[in-house]
């Protein structure tokens, strides 16, 4: 598996998480060494790893992976400390590991997650973004289009007969 990153945005509620899921899930059938995350959870592991004095043991066991999805970033912002974990980690697995990232946010926006930090995620999109493939997602919720369409059912079952 050749190191790049692939980058899913767009609206919330999309299947971001889904499509990465999936193209994780192929790599695993190719027998490829995978790692799925949470980015707020890698982020929490990130800092325990540095508390514990086990950061540098935890990148490198990262670092193996052929392909390491971060899931959901922009949903919770971290602290400082964890923006700069995480930078730090992308910076290890840059052209040497596969990435694909989810997010809601447009790139403009990453520094509200990251700390505040508009150098660091300047300096983060541009190592991303370098070779990605950014995949934009755009359309509406499919659980948003469940609910609408279960709603429309029931309003044509409340109907007197002669106005269906």
């Amino acid at each position: 598996m050749k190191p790049n990153v692939a980058i899913h945005q767009g609206a919330r509620c999309l299947p971001h998480s889904h499509v990465a899921s999936g193209l994780a899930l192929a790599a695993c059938r190719q027998g490829r060494r995978v790692r799925f995350y949470n980015v707020a959870g890698l982020v929490n592991d990130l800092i325990k790893a540095q508390q514990e004095y086990q950061l540098s043991r935890l990148m490198t066991r990262l670092c193996k992976y052929e392909l390491v999805v971060l899931d959901e970033l922009g949903f919770i912002p971290f602290t400082a400390v964890g923006a700069q974990l995480l930078f730090q980690l992308c910076s290890a697995l840059y052209e040497r590991v596969a990435l694909i990232i989810t997010t809601n946010l447009r790139f403009a926006e990453w520094s509200s997650v990251m700390g505040g930090d508009e150098r660091m995620s300047a300096a983060l999109l541009d190592r991303l973004t370098h070779r990605a493939t950014i995949l934009e997602f755009v359309g509406t919720s499919y659980r948003f289009r469940q609910q609408l369409h279960r709603q429309e059912g029931k309003e044509g079952e409340t109907q007197p007969e002669e106005n269906r």
